[in-house]
């Protein structure tokens, strides 16, 4: 969407008092539609400039006329086009210290920090505390042309330093680990929610650091994969993959009510047929979910979805980071005899490994919180060591009716079933994943094609297909691979959603019970 079709006009002069804050920082404060939004596309401007402004957007992402980073990406276009079309006015920011000057009064002064060095995560974190922007020191003199005043300066000092000398004013149950050469990805989100940033601390430093925190505190960003999941899993914490987000600050606080995802009228299982699902990867990605995942052809635009049941990994978080996001995908689903069902994805309301949780229990309890807020019933646990066993927490929650498991490799239990309370943890059977010949379309039909033929006897009749998100782009992303499986499945093969193989699994076993 081009700005000006959408009516964008330059108030800057007269609507600063929109930028006051309206409510402590961390709580969504959006009762309504913002009235405004000012819109900047900041690629012209130098990379200290940038952050400066992500950090303005954290402070006045409570106001009434926030500040969204227009970049054409996906989800942030989806968004925005919703925003325009139920009156929300677009205001034109193209200088960003008239910004400052029109959200004066959000902000108390500016925190410095050396442009080449980490101490940007320092910095950033303390903006959300002192109310102030964060500038390097060849921005300060601008800064203090635009009134602010220096709050602290963070150069030279460790991120402990600043995180201890700083105790009790962080948010308990946020916390977020960004590259430092990341300039203004995730930063809003750090300032408006109070957030501790950190990269690269020492084994004990971090655990005084989530030590800090509540059960099952948030960590936004990424830090490599299995040591990072795990020692985060360890910590009481759980990970949400969104380095690369932007307007979080933003998408958080736009309030909706979210519709039930499509549901199919439940069809029994019958013999001589072989029940598969196929599952999409990555659903714990909140910045892919949250940005192109919408709009690439591979995916949620494939020209074959809703030409077969597909199911998609969704964020429970979702509903929580950018629930118009979350909305759009519930709203455009496919539905009615093919339907795209959704599931949470690994492991539950964010990515930790069961094996290595420090309270299973608790995160069980508050991923079934998160998955009625985002209305899923089936979720999804990715664990490192351990056993499917470790799936006995989430299948003790009332509202949670099955769970996905794969392992560290993620085919490693070969579809065996294992049952708790009448409800059934599926690990894989199958993956679509390249370059392994048994991975590919052709490979993974034919396996199918041995399986059992009497799912109302054999639990062998089912299959659970991973689709790898990152697999098969030379053919046109892995809903084409997806395509070509099913166009060479044996005949009586019936594809479904997960949700739906869960749902037959358990049907099967209370007839056998009867």
């Amino acid at each position: 969407m081009h700005l000006d079709d959408a009516g964008v006009r330059d108030h800057m002069s007269f609507k600063w008092y929109w930028c006051v804050l309206l409510a402590i920082m961390g709580a969504p404060a959006y009762g309504k539609l913002p009235q405004s939004l000012w819109v900047v596309e900041p690629a012209a401007w130098s990379r200290p400039v940038q952050t400066m402004v992500a950090t303005l957007q954290g402070l006045v992402a409570q106001s009434d006329a926030p500040i969204w980073i227009n970049e054409q990406n996906g989800m942030h276009e989806v968004v925005l086009k919703e925003l325009v079309k139920e009156g929300v006015e677009l205001l034109s920011a193209e200088d960003p210290w008239g910004l400052v000057e029109a959200c004066r009064e959000a902000v108390q002064g500016y925190v410095v920090y050396d442009s080449g060095g980490n101490s940007i995560n320092s910095a950033t974190s303390l903006c959300g505390v002192k109310q102030a922007v964060a500038v390097t020191p060849d921005l300060v003199e601008q800064a203090q042309a635009a009134g602010l005043q220096e709050l602290a300066d963070v150069r030279g000092l460790t991120p402990m330093e600043v995180f201890e000398k700083y105790a009790g004013s962080w948010a308990k149950g946020r916390l977020a680990v960004q590259d430092s050469a990341k300039h203004r990805h995730l930063r809003d989100w750090v300032v408006a929610e109070k957030a501790f940033c950190y990269q690269d601390l020492s084994q004990d430093d971090r655990a005084r650091v989530h030590g800090a925190m509540v059960p099952n505190h948030w960590v936004l960003g990424w830090d490599g994969e299995h040591d990072f999941v795990r020692q985060v899993s360890g910590q009481g914490g759980l990970v949400l993959p969104a380095d690369w987000s932007w307007n979080l600050s933003v998408t958080s606080r736009l309030e909706v009510t979210l519709p039930e995802p499509p549901a199919t009228k439940l069809v029994p299982a019958k013999p001589g047929e072989r029940i598969v699902a196929f599952v999409m990867s990555d659903g714990d990605n909140v910045q892919w979910m949250g940005g192109p995942f919408v709009k690439r052809s591979g995916f949620w635009a494939s020209p074959h979805r809703g030409s077969f049941p597909m199911t998609w990994e969704v964020p429970p978080l979702l509903a929580e980071l950018n629930p118009r996001g979350l909305r759009h995908l519930y709203k455009t689903a496919s539905a009615g005899t093919v339907t795209d069902g959704f599931v949470a994805g690994p492991s539950g309301a964010g990515y930790v490994f069961a094996h290595h949780q420090k309270s299973p229990a608790s995160f069980a309890e508050y991923t079934e919180k998160m998955m009625l807020r985002s209305h899923l019933r089936v979720t999804t646990m990715l664990n490192s060591g351990g056993s499917m066993k470790d799936c006995e927490a989430m299948l003790d929650r009332p509202e949670i009716d099955g769970s996905l498991y794969k392992g560290w490799l993620y085919d490693s239990e070969k579809g065996r079933i294992y049952w708790h309370n009448d409800k059934p943890c599926v690990s894989y059977r199958y993956l679509l994943w390249e370059p392994h010949p048994d991975k590919s379309p052709e490979g993974v039909a034919k396996a199918i094609a041995d399986l059992p033929s009497d799912p109302t006897k054999d639990e062998g009749s089912y299959a659970l297909i991973n689709a790898h998100a990152w697999s098969f782009k030379d053919i046109g992303g892995p809903m084409e691979a997806i395509r070509r499986t099913i166009a060479l499945l044996p005949p009586g093969t019936r594809v479904v959603t997960a949700n739906d193989l869960v749902r037959l699994l358990r049907h099967h076993r209370a007839g056998l019970r009867e």
